[in-house]
C-alpha cells in the first residue's frame, strides 16, 4: 500500500498535466471538427425516403438486381451489415444473403407493387425512418404457380453517407 499525497505542484506533475490537458482538447477538438451536425428529418428526407422504397418496387419488380441491390444500405468497414429481411418462412442477415435470395427468387415471377397513395413515412431519429406500405406481392416459380398475397410491408431506412438506404424488411401478411 502506497501512502502519502500527489503534490502537483511540482515541475515535473505540471509538465505532465499540461500534457495531459493539451491531449485532452486535441482528441476532443479533432472530433469535434470531424463530426457532420445532426441534420433534422424534414420533407425533403421524407420524399428521399419515399423514393428509395419506390426505387426498390420497381428494381424488384423488373427483376434487376443490380439496381435492386443499389437501395440497400451498404456495410461501413469494420461495422455489422445492417440488412435484414425476415417474414414468417425465412430471414436474411445481411445483404449477401438477402441478394442471394432475390437471384433465386427472380428467376421465377415476383412483383412487388405498393399503394403509393398508403405509403407512410416515419421519422424514428434524424438517421433513421420507418416505412409502412400496403402492398401487393406476386410470387411463384412460374406464371401458372404464382400466387398475389396482400402485405403490410414494414421497412427502416437509414441515412448514408450515400443517402438514403433500406435497412430492414418486415412483409406481414394482411387480410
Amino acid at each position: 500500500m502506497i501512502r502519502g499525497t500527489l503534490d502537483i505542484e511540482t515541475p515535473t506533475m505540471k509538465h505532465y498535466l499540461n500534457i495531459l490537458i493539451i491531449a485532452a482538447a486535441s482528441a476532443a477538438l479533432a472530433t469535434a471538427s470531424h463530426a457532420a451536425p445532426p441534420k433534422p428529418f424534414d420533407d425533403r428526407d421524407s420524399q428521399e425516403v419515399r423514393a428509395v422504397f419506390l426505387r426498390q418496387a420497381a428494381a424488384a419488380t423488373a427483376h434487376d438486381i443490380v439496381a435492386f441491390e443499389a437501395v440497400f444500405a451498404p456495410t461501413p468497414a469494420g461495422e455489422p451489415d445492417p440488412v435484414t429481411f425476415v417474414a414468417r418462412a425465412y430471414q436474411y442477415w445481411g445483404k449477401p444473403a438477402l441478394m442471394d435470395h432475390f437471384r433465386e427468387t427472380f428467376k421465377g415471377v415476383w412483383k412487388f407493387e405498393p399503394d403509393p397513395r398508403n405509403i407512410r413515412i416515419v421519422p424514428m431519429t434524424d438517421d433513421s425512418a420507418e416505412i409502412y406500405a400496403p402492398t401487393q406481392v406476386t410470387f411463384g416459380s412460374s406464371d401458372a404457380t404464382a400466387k398475389t398475397g396482400a402485405f403490410l410491408v414494414h421497412e427502416i431506412a437509414v441515412r448514408t453517407a450515400e443517402g438514403w438506404r433500406i435497412a430492414s424488411i418486415i412483409p406481414v401478411p394482411a387480410p
